[in-house]
């Protein structure tokens, strides 16, 4: 019994610090040990997490796309440092780009991430 309550505070505390206290969760915490599942209260107390995201800081100019490093591509919203170097690898290889749609040659680059960087890029 002891450590039925033991799991009862604890589901309970979780529940209230992840401020995802509910009827549910009140359920899911009174049932015995073998019936009570470890997803359920990992679940709830990852779900106010992921509605937080990470947003980029957008670059104050536009980025020029034939002299941009790595580090500054990177800024570009949806761009990460992967992409970022695929970029400066195939503008080095293919000299420089004649237009941003160029861009959908680089691996990792699609029609979402072009359209959300084309206003914050230039040649």
């Amino acid at each position: 019994m002891r450590n039925g309550m033991k799991r009862l505070v604890s589901t309970l505390a979780l529940a209230v610090m992840a401020g995802s206290l509910t009827l549910g969760s009140l359920a899911a915490a009174a049932q015995t040990p073998e019936k009570a599942g470890k997803t359920q209260v990992s679940a709830e107390a990852k779900a106010p997490k992921a509605a937080v995201r990470k947003t980029k800081a957008l670059p104050s100019e536009k980025v020029n796309l034939n002299t941009a490093t790595a580090e500054q591509l990177s800024a570009l919203p949806r761009i990460g440092p992967k992409v970022a170097q695929r970029i400066v690898e195939y503008r080095t290889a293919h000299k420089a780009f004649k237009s941003v749609d160029e861009l959908r040659n680089v691996k990792g680059v699609g029609p979402k991430v072009l359209e959300g960087i084309r206003p914050h890029v230039t040649l």
